[in-house]
């Protein structure tokens, strides 16, 4: 039996920030399956959003956030998480965080969608999530307290009073059982891959989630997803998301004749649910939506990564206008989870896109997701002190096990059901017709962590008969007053 004080399952920003501050008292172990260079912090283009200037305050920081929740957010959190902020910036800089700066030394602030004030940190332009994850795997390497192994979690292991005491892995030839004595976090990212069309990684199917469910964790608003408004298309499925960044430097939207989409350009940096469903509806018409950031003064330069991929498809950010649609992007829901990442189930902790604290609500601010990753882990590290040991390594037989070969056979059937009626834009008759086809695809794939997370999203959607945040029901097009309350379920009990 191998065992760690700690074990982590993910090695994203949520992930390797719990290690490291675990490890200051814990031996650690981490579940990386595929690394970090494939997470969707990796991927993350915009910045960190933290109340630095002299103009700015958290409270100001926390005001913002709480408008784009819709009512939804957790406001003592929020107030936690935005005080919280320029802390993380100095911790993370601690790690050679490479922040960009501006010509006399000090942090270089820019601004993005439904901030007030110009809050985000960037490193490399449009790199930040590279930059972080970078340098929080090399320092996690280098520990003498953190076992890294490239392995794929399978399940929660529990005892018999239902407290979770390790983890089952799959290294693709054989299942482990690796033991927690404190605490086992899940850090397992989002769902957006269940999309087809979105920024996340094809890793990104739910699994923590799904894991969660079995383990009987209670799971939360899992019908707000977060479709980013700006996302290019290339052929064979390569897909990017354009940096909210370049909005808040001077980009606009216009359709194809150069018409801007907006008739107020500060309408540009408008929370993501409200530019996402204007671009919907413009498609919706027969339009094509550009992103146009011909006029933002050393475009390319600022955002080198994007400039140079978009080059490579033939593409000139700097002289022509980019086309755009929205693509599934960020899960404001998931396991129900404190900012520590605690959950309802004894020993099993929840962290990053994976859980779901309520600081986000019903839409999450531009540049929260890299700061909540971090503040949860940092918040980890002393709630694990706190553990009771487990009594025991023993776990009971595992009742289900996840197999990742049936999310992959299963995820070319679920998107389109995903994007057509659980997308963008719902309804009640949608809903229910892509409840019948997963569950079809249930009973064919009983073991898929995706096609469990994506039959819990959609039973969320139909509960929730209102549009809220990112939510939007056609057939309930405004908030209602009864609804304004997470929605809940786990294994015994469905919202």
């Amino acid at each position: 039996m191998e065992a760690a004080g700690v074990v982590i399952v993910g090695a994203g920003i949520a992930g390797l920030t719990a290690a490291l501050a675990a490890a200051e008292a814990e031996d650690v172990c981490v579940i990386a399956g595929e690394g970090p260079r494939t997470s969707s912090s990796a991927r993350a283009q915009g910045g960190l959003a933290a109340a630095l200037s002299e103009g700015d305050d958290p409270a100001l920081h926390a005001e913002d956030t709480l408008r784009a929740g819709a009512g939804l957010c957790d406001a003592q959190r929020v107030r936690e998480l935005t005080e919280e902020a320029p802390g993380v910036v100095a911790w993370l800089a601690q790690f050679g965080v490479p922040f960009d700066r501006d010509s006399s030394g000090r942090l270089a602030l820019g601004r993005e969608g439904g901030h007030t004030k110009e809050r985000i940190v960037h490193a490399g332009g449009d790199a930040t999530g590279h930059f972080i994850t970078e340098a929080l795997w090399q320092a996690a390497a280098r520990h003498p307290r953190i076992e890294i192994r490239r392995e794929h979690c399978v399940g929660i292991a529990q005892d018999a009073t239902g407290r979770a005491v390790g983890v089952w892995t799959w290294d693709g030839a054989r299942q482990r059982f690796v033991a927690a004595r404190r605490a086992a976090g899940l850090a397992t990212g989002g769902v957006g891959a269940l999309f087809g069309r979105t920024s996340n990684p094809p890793s990104a199917v739910g699994a923590g989630v799904a894991l969660a469910y079995h383990a009987g964790a209670t799971l939360a608003n899992l019908e707000f997803v977060q479709f980013h408004p700006t996302m290019w298309l290339g052929q064979d499925s390569e897909a990017m998301f354009l940096s909210e960044a370049l909005r808040g430097a001077g980009a606009v939207l216009v359709t194809e004749g150069g018409a801007p989409l907006f008739a107020d350009p500060a309408d540009n940096l408008r929370t993501r649910d409200v530019v996402a469903l204007a671009i919907a509806r413009a498609e919706a018409e027969g339009h094509r939506v550009y992103l146009d950031a011909t006029r933002v003064p050393d475009v390319a330069a600022r955002f080198p990564s994007i400039a140079a991929r978009l080059r490579r498809a033939g593409l000139d950010l700097a002289s022509q206008p980019i086309p755009v649609t929205p693509g599934a992007h960020f899960l404001m829901g998931g396991v129900e989870a404190d900012l520590a990442g605690r959950t309802s189930v004894p020993g099993l902790f929840a962290l990053g896109e994976t859980a779901c604290t309520g600081v986000h609500g019903a839409n999450r601010l531009a540049s929260n997701s890299l700061l909540e990753c971090v503040v949860m882990g940092l918040r980890f590290g002393e709630a694990v002190r706190e553990q009771p040991l487990a009594c025991t390594h023993t776990p009971e037989d595992p009742t289900w096990l996840l197999h990742p070969d049936q999310d992959a056979a299963a995820l070319p059937k679920l998107a389109p059901v995903l994007w057509r009626s659980v997308g963008l834009v719902r309804d009640e008759s949608g809903l229910r017709a892509a409840l019948v086809e997963l569950e079809g695809m249930a009973d064919r794939y009983p073991s898929s962590g995706a096609v469990l997370a994506a039959s819990l999203i959609a039973r969320s959607a139909l509960w929730r008969k209102e549009s809220r945040g990112s939510h939007v029901r056609m057939d309930a097009p405004a908030p209602v007053p009864a609804y304004a309350r997470p929605s809940r379920m786990c294994k015994a009990h469905r919202a």
